[in-house]
């Protein structure tokens, strides 16, 4: 699975060149700009990852991405570092398991877990082959 928000670019009336960025709901606290649509890009990236982290140290829950179509969409993914420990705690949440119970299933502590599903975590490979083992899934790398 892969992640990523829907986020509107539109150039600015008053600025042309100028990409205003503009998260969707329920991610609309997104926002930023660029002085060209691919540097544009890369400020969505950068914000939508700062939100997602937050929400993340904060242990909020993360909303699931609208399905939406229109004008000036383009979906972005965050960071690596952020959208892994999202994913891992949707498939964990998905099959009813707490942080402990998860461990359990590994073999490793409640905070280590608890360390997977935060910002900066940085695991193996390995250890993301357990825990997708652990949850049923099938561990997939794309570069």
């Amino acid at each position: 699975m892969r992640l990523s928000y829907p986020i509107r670019f539109t150039v600015d009336p008053s600025e042309p060149g100028v990409y205003n960025v503009q998260g969707l709901p329920p991610m609309d606290g997104v926002i930023t700009f660029g002085e060209s649509l691919e540097e544009a890009r890369w400020m969505a990236k950068d914000a939508l990852t700062g939100v997602l982290a937050a929400m993340l140290d904060r242990s909020l829950p993360i909303p699931r991405p609208p399905e939406v179509e229109g004008e000036n969409i383009q979906w972005i993914e965050p960071s690596a570092e952020v959208a892994i420990p999202i994913l891992i705690r949707w498939a964990r949440e998905e099959e009813h398991l707490t942080l402990s119970e998860l461990a359990d299933r590994i073999g490793v502590t409640y905070q280590a877990i608890q360390k997977l599903e935060r910002p900066g975590g940085n695991p193996s490979i390995k250890t993301l082959a357990k825990v997708a083992k652990a949850l049923g899934r099938e561990l997939q790398i794309a570069i």
